[in-house]
C-alpha cells in the first residue's frame, strides 16, 4: 500500500525564500564551490574583528546627560583612564617596606607608558616663608627611631594621605598613574600595563608586600582578554560537545558533520560579515554566536532528522534533501521571521551597544538562515550515501539513541494528548505564577559583572572598597564662559567674564566640595579646594598663591581638576563597585543638594556626572525597556504566526509554551534573590528564539500531518502522534547539545556571560518541557474543541 504524499504549502509573506535549497540542489557541486568561497572570504572579515572594550558604550545614548560624560574624556584626560596600583602588606610603613614602595614608585615614574605618578610619597608638608613645601616623606629616611616615627606619624595624619592614598590601618598604599595615551596608542594597552605590572613585582619582591592593578585601562584589557579568548574556547569546546553528542545519536559521521556543518558556518558568515562591516566584539555581540547556535543548529537538525527519514526508507538522497527542504525549510524561515520580531526591539533601544547588537543579531538571522538552508540540502546531497530500500521502515519504533528519543517523545506527548485538559490547566497556572515572579524583577547592574573576576582588576577594586573609599569616580562637573571666550570672538560684557580664580568661582568649588563630603558623605574628594585648604592651613590661602601653586603642580595633576581652557572644573570623589540602584539615591542627593548653589550661583553649569551616575541613572531604564520590548516584540510574534500560517491554531497554541521558559528563568532569578541584568535579558532572548524555534516546527508538522489524513474523529490523535514520532528526538537532541554547548559559558571567567550559561541552560530545558507537555496539550484540547472539518477549513481554523 502507497503512502499518500506529505502536503506541500508554504505560508503568507515568505516570498518563496524557503526554497532556496532546492535552488542549490540543482546544481549541487557549484552550490558547494560558493560555499567554499564565502567561506574564505567570511575568514578575511573574521581576521578583521576587533574588541571593543569601552565601560560605557553600553549607556552611550543621544543626550545631553552623556554628552556631559563625553566631555570629561575630552577636557580631563586623566580623570577616567588611570590605572590604580594597590599596595598591601602588613606592617606597609616599616622602614625596609617603605623603602620598597619608594624604590616602585621611582621605576614606575620611569616606566614606558606613564605620564605621570601620584601616591603617598607625593604628599608635602605646610609651606615655609619662601613658599618651599618639603615633602612629607624626607628622600633620605631618618635612621634614628623616633625620628623616623615623627615621619610616619605625620604622614598617616596628612590630610592628603590618610584615607586617600592609606588605608587607616596602614596595610594597603594606593598609587595613581596618569597613562601617555599616544603610547598605550602606540605599544598597546597590554604592553603599557603589562610593563607596569612587571615593574611593581620586580620592585616589591621578597619586601612581603604585593601589587595588583585595577582602573578602566586594566578593566578594559582584561575585558578584551576575557571577551577573545571565551570566543575561541568556549565556542570551541561547546561545538565540540555538540558534535560528540549528536554523533551518539546519529552514529553516522555524515550526517553528524552536516547537522554541525550548518550552524558552523552559519556562525563563520555572519563574524565575517561583522567583522566586514568593522562591527566591535563585546559581551553583547559575543552572543551573536550562541543565538546563531541555538537557531542554526535546530534548523539543521529537523533538516537532517528529515533527510535521515527518507534515506533509511531507501530514498534517493537528492530527492530526500528535496523533501526534507519541502517539507521543514518554510518552517526554519517562519523561525528566523519570527527571531527577528522579537529582537527587533533591541535595534532601537537608546543605548548605543543595545542598537548595534540589535542590527547585528537581525543580519546574523538572515545570514543563518540562508546558510542553513543552502549548506545542509547541499552537503547532503554530495556526501549522504544511499541505504537499502528495506532497511528501516520510517513508521516503525528505531533502535539506539534515536529510538530512546523517539520511545520517550511518542509516550509523553501520547499521554499528554490523551488527558490534555488537566494539562494545559497546569501550564496557563505555571505561566501566571512565573509570569508575576518575573514582572517583579528589579532591574540589576554593576560594574564587577562585567569584568572577569578572576584576575586583578575586581580584586584589587575590592580592596580599595574594603580599605578605602572605592575606586569608582563620580564627578561633579563646574562649567563657565568667560576668560578665554574674548579672544575667540565678540567679548563679553565685564560683569559676565567669570575667571577660574575668581571668588565666586573658588566658592562655588568649595560648596561643591563640601557637598560630596558632608551632605554625599564620601571620601577621597579631589579639587581645587583640596589644595585651597592646604594652603589655608599654611596660613595663606590668598588667590595669587594658590595661582602660583597651581602653576607648580605637574601638568597631569592639575589636568585632574582643572580644563586646559580654565573654563571647567571637576570635583572628583570616589565610590565602592555596588549595585547602580544603591548609587542612584547618592547621585540625586548630591544633585538635590547642588541645587541650592546652581541657583545662587546662576552663570555657572554644574552637573553630576561620571560612569557610577551614567549607570545609575540609565541601568534600570534600560534593562526594564528591553524587557517590555521583548515581551511585546513576543506578542507580535504569536500575531504573526496565526496570519502567517492562516490558522487561528497556531497562534493560540504557541503563546503558553513560549511563554514558560522565559517566565520560568525569571522565576528562577526572583526566588534565588537576583535582579534583571543585560546578560540575563539576552539570555532570555536567546531562549526565546529556540522555543518558538521548535515550536513552529512542532505545529508545521502537525497541520501537515493533519492534512495528509483529513478529517475524522480521531485524525487530530493521529497526527499529534505522528508529529511526535517525527519531531519529538529532533526537539530533545537539540536542547540537550545546546544546553551543553552554551553551558560551557559557565567556566567563562566574564560573570555576565556565566550567568548567561546559567539562564540559558535553564531555560532551554523549561522550553523542552513546553514542547512536549504544554503544547501538544495545548493542541490536543483545541481540537477537541474546533475539531477539522476540510482541509479548505483547516487554513482558517
Amino acid at each position: 500500500m502507497t503512502t499518500p504524499e506529505m502536503p506541500r504549502r508554504s505560508f503568507l509573506f515568505s516570498f518563496g525564500l524557503e526554497r532556496l535549497g532546492l535552488v542549490a540542489l540543482r546544481a549541487p557541486y557549484l552550490s558547494l564551490a560558493l560555499i567554499v568561497i564565502l567561506s574564505a572570504l567570511a575568514v578575511f572579515g573574521v581576521s578583521r574583528l576587533r574588541v571593543d572594550d569601552s565601560l560605557s558604550e553600553l549607556f552611550r545614548t543621544n543626550t545631553e546627560e552623556f554628552r556631559k560624560y563625553e566631555q570629561i574624556d575630552s577636557r580631563f584626560p586623566s580623570s577616567e583612564y588611570d590605572v590604580l596600583v594597590v599596595v598591601e602588606g602588613k606592617d606597609l610603613l616599616s622602614r625596609k617596606k617603605l623603602t620598597a614602595f619608594r624604590e616602585a614608585v621611582i621605576e614606575l615614574q620611569l616606566t614606558d607608558g606613564v605620564s605621570g605618578l601620584v601616591s603617598m610619597l607625593s604628599a608635602r608638608g605646610i609651606p615655609d616663608a619662601t613658599g618651599y613645601a618639603p615633602p612629607v616623606v624626607p628622600d633620605e629616611l631618618p635612621q634614628d627611631d623616633a625620628a623616623y616615627k615623627k615621619v610616619i606619624d605625620a604622614l598617616a595624619e596628612n590630610d592628603i594621605v590618610k584615607g586617600k592614598f592609606l588605608s587607616g590601618d596602614g596595610e594597603l598604599a594606593l598609587i595613581v598613574i596618569s597613562l601617555d595615551r599616544a603610547l598605550v596608542e602606540k605599544n598597546t594597552a597590554r604592553t603599557v600595563i603589562g610593563g607596569i605590572k612587571e615593574v611593581a613585582d620586580q620592585q616589591l619582591a621578597g619586601s612581603g608586600l604585593t601589587a595588583k592593578l585595577t582602573g578602566a585601562p586594566v578593566m578594559q584589557l582584561e575585558i578584551r582578554n576575557a571577551v577573545e579568548r571565551d570566543r575561541l574556547v568556549y565556542n570551541g569546546l561547546g561545538f565540540a560537545v555538540g558534535f560528540v553528542v549528536a554523533y551518539l545519536f546519529f552514529r553516522r559521521l555524515s550526517l553528524t558533520l552536516i547537522a554541525v556543518l550548518g550552524p558552523t558556518i552559519a556562525i563563520l558568515w555572519t563574524l565575517g560579515v561583522l567583522g566586514g562591516l568593522d562591527f566591535r566584539l563585546n559581551l553583547f555581540i559575543n552572543v551573536i554566536t550562541p543565538l546563531i547556535l541555538v537557531s542554526g543548529f535546530s534548523d539543521s537538525m529537523h533538516l537532517v532528522f528529515a533527510i535521515r527519514r527518507d534515506i533509511l526508507a531507501g530514498m534517493d538522497r537528492i530527492e530526500a534533501a528535496s523533501n526534507a527542504v519541502r517539507e521543514v525549510a518554510p518552517a526554519c524561515l517562519l523561525t528566523a521571521m519570527n527571531q527577528a520580531i522579537s529582537i527587533v526591539s533591541f535595534a532601537f533601544a537608546d543605548s548605543a551597544l543595545i542598537r548595534t547588537f540589535g542590527l547585528a543579531a537581525l543580519m546574523a538571522v538572515a545570514i543563518s538562515y540562508t546558510a542553513v538552508a543552502v549548506v545542509v540540502p547541499t552537503l547532503a546531497a554530495i556526501f549522504v550515501r544511499r541505504e537499502p530500500a528495506a532497511a528501516v521502515d520510517p513508521h516503525e519504533r528505531e533502535e539506539g539513541g534515536v529510538g530512546v528519543l523517539q520511545r520517550f517523545s511518542d509516550s509523553v506527548i501520547g499521554y499528554v494528548g490523551a488527558r490534555p485538559a488537566p494539562f494545559v490547566l497546569a501550564g496557563i497556572a505555571a505561566v501566571l505564577i512565573t509570569g508575576h515572579a518575573f514582572f517583579a524583577l528589579k532591574p540589576m547592574y554593576r560594574l564587577a559583572d562585567q569584568v572577569p573576576d578572576k584576575e586583578q582588576a575586581l580584586s584589587a577594586t575590592g580592596s580599595l572598597d574594603s580599605k578605602l573609599t572605592g575606586a569608582n569616580p563620580v564627578h561633579v562637573m563646574i562649567e563657565w564662559k568667560g576668560g578665554q571666550d574674548a579672544a575667540a570672538g565678540a567679548a563679553p560684557a565685564a560683569s559676565d567674564v567669570i575667571g577660574l580664580y575668581d571668588v565666586g568661582t573658588l566658592g562655588v568649588i568649595a560648596e561643591a566640595h563640601r557637598v560630596l563630603e558632608r551632605e554625599a558623605g564620601l571620601g577621597n574628594v579631589w579639587s581645587l579646594e583640596s589644595l585651597r585648604r592646604w594652603l589655608d592651613a599654611a596660613g595663606d590661602a590668598s588667590i595669587p598663591t594658590i595661582r602660583k601653586y597651581v602653576g607648580i603642580l605637574p601638568d597631569h595633576l592639575v589636568r585632574r581638576f582643572i580644563a586646559a581652557d580654565e573654563r571647567a572644573v571637576l570635583v572628583t570623589a570616589r565610590l565602592p563597585d555596588i549595585d547602580a540602584s544603591e548609587i542612584l539615591p547618592v547621585v540625586e542627593k548630591i544633585d538635590h543638594a547642588l541645587e541650592p548653589v546652581r541657583k545662587a550661583h546662576p552663570g555657572y553649569e554644574i552637573s553630576v556626572t561620571g560612569l557610577p551616575a551614567i549607570a545609575a541613572r540609565n541601568s534600570a531604564t534600560l534593562i526594564s525597556e528591553l524587557t517590555w520590548g521583548l515581551v511585546g516584540d513576543i506578542f507580535l510574534v504569536f500575531i504573526f504566526l496565526g496570519i502567517a500560517l492562516r490558522a487561528w491554531l497556531v497562534g493560540v497554541a504557541s503563546i503558553l509554551p513560549s511563554l514558560f521558559p522565559i517566565f520560568a528563568t525569571g522565576a528562577l532569578l526572583y526566588y534565588t534573590g537576583q535582579g534583571l541584568q543585560f546578560a540575563s535579558i539576552v539570555a532570555i532572548t536567546v531562549a526565546f528564539s529556540l522555543a518558538i524555534d521548535s515550536t513552529i516546527h512542532f505545529l508545521n508538522r502537525f497541520r501537515l500531518e493533519e492534512e495528509r489524513l483529513g478529517p475524522g474523529p480521531d485524525s487530530a490523535r493521529e497526527a499529534l502522534a505522528r508529529t511526535a514520532h517525527h519531531i519529538g528526538p529532533a526537539v530533545i537532541l537539540t536542547t540537550v547539545v545546546l544546553a551543553l554547548g552554551l553551558g560551557v559559558t559557565m567556566l567563562s571567567d566574564l560573570p555576565s556571560l556565566r550567568l548567561f550559561g546559567e539562564l540559558a541552560s535553564v531555560c532551554l530545558f523549561a522550553s523542552l518541557l513546553g514542547q512536549l507537555v504544554i503544547l501538544p496539550a495545548v493542541v490536543a484540547l483545541y481540537r477537541k474543541k474546533y475539531p477539522l472539518r476540510s482541509v479548505a477549513a483547516q487554513r482558517i481554523s
